[in-house]
């Protein structure tokens, strides 16, 4: 297919509109829940005072602002899927936001006097809160809206999420998925934040601080899913993350995965590996000191789940034997180079699933994909 058929078959696939609005405007369609911004979305929000005290300085000084970008739903109302810092900024300010108390601002570097600002007092004579002018200045202020319309190919509101939130310092890659799961598929989201906090997962993967706070427990549980469904057919060039982000779309999407027994599945799985190892299981493991020491292996996640793939049944009546060949395991020449240091991640995870298959097969036909 020539380029230009390319772009003129997706650009078909994507309608869009826009529309100037003034801030009060679009404090009031919030109010009336005409814009929803999703709980799970809304716990992103994480500007602090310093950012947002800057925000609302560029308002006042009548500095342009970024256009929202929002998805019409099918009842007209419209899902926020860019401007979340902003829009929450604004909305904490104005004493709106749910969930959030407002808080004064801060001086900023062109306007000192906003320190200790509210947006409004007891009365306009009240020193610590704008005055009507302003708050009048603010709410006609403007904004572009631009609007995926739900005539859209399915794809358009993922995409979009996903480009336009990708690249800032705000979300890390598993938060932008899960903010596209929820668009997917609230209730299968759910499901799987509900699996990250079962108990034997959590023990086996004694995750930092900062891993925990950038859903490192949820990359996990995506991972998971991708490894017992996916078929790796992908190029070594591909983005990881778009792999993990565009397969699990997929394996949510299949209208034959039977998820009650996929969830039953997960949760048999970790028992075994938590009961077996406990926060051990996917650490490196020292055959001198006798011994598992260090932080969590990726590696050693992916080759033994992916071993478990076929082969859970027979290891669950042969426990010892698991142990023992998760241990061995860290002296294959072969697992030792694939888990390396320089190797792409798209492609670590695709030879580590097919070593694990063979690694860990017991009966015949066990590394044939499912």
């Amino acid at each position: 297919m020539l380029l230009q058929e390319q772009i003129d078959n997706l650009s078909k696939s994507i309608k869009t509109d826009s529309y100037s609005m003034s801030i009060g405007e679009i404090a009031n369609m919030y109010r009336d829940s005409d814009i929803i911004i999703n709980p799970n979305y809304q716990r992103l929000f994480r500007w602090d005072i310093t950012q947002q005290s800057n925000f609302i300085e560029s308002i006042l000084l009548g500095i342009p602002l970024p256009p929202i970008y929002v998805y019409q739903n099918e009842d007209g109302t419209w899902n926020l899927i860019d401007g979340l810092q902003r829009l929450s900024t604004l909305f904490k300010f104005m004493g709106l936001l749910k969930d959030f108390s407002s808080e004064p601002l801060i001086k900023t570097k062109f306007l000192s006097e906003l320190d200790g600002k509210k947006w409004s007092g007891s009365s306009d004579k009240d020193l610590d809160s704008l005055t009507e002018a302003q708050r009048r200045f603010i709410k006609r202020a403007k904004i572009m809206i631009i609007i995926i319309d739900k005539a859209s190919d399915g794809f358009a509101q993922y995409e979009m999420f996903q480009r336009l939130n990708t690249g800032g310092t705000q979300l890390s890659e598993q938060e932008i998925r899960n903010c596209i799961l929820i668009m997917k598929d609230e209730a299968k989201f759910e499901n799987l934040q509900q699996l990250s906090q079962d108990e034997h997962f959590k023990n086996t993967l004694p995750l930092s601080n900062k891993e925990l706070d950038s859903q490192g427990l949820m990359e996990m549980i995506v991972k998971y899913f991708v490894i017992m469904h996916s078929n790796f057919n992908v190029r070594q060039s591909e983005n990881f993350h778009d792999f993990l982000t565009n397969e699990i779309i997929l394996i949510l999407d299949d209208p034959n995965m039977n998820f009650e027994e996929e969830i039953d599945r997960f949760r048999l799985t970790f028992k075994l590996i938590d009961e077996l190892l406990g926060e051990s299981a996917f650490k490196s493991y020292d055959a001198e000191a006798e011994k598992f020491t260090g932080k969590v292996l990726v590696g050693a996640y992916e080759a033994i789940l992916s071993g478990l793939k076929n082969n859970l049944e027979y290891y669950l009546q042969h426990k010892e034997l698991l142990k023992q060949k998760i241990k061995d395991m860290h002296k294959d020449s072969y697992f030792i180079d694939s888990k390396g240091q320089g190797i792409r991640a798209v492609t670590r995870i695709k030879n580590l699933h097919t070593f694990g298959q063979e690694y860990y097969c017991v009966t015949a036909g066990c590394t044939n994909e499912s």
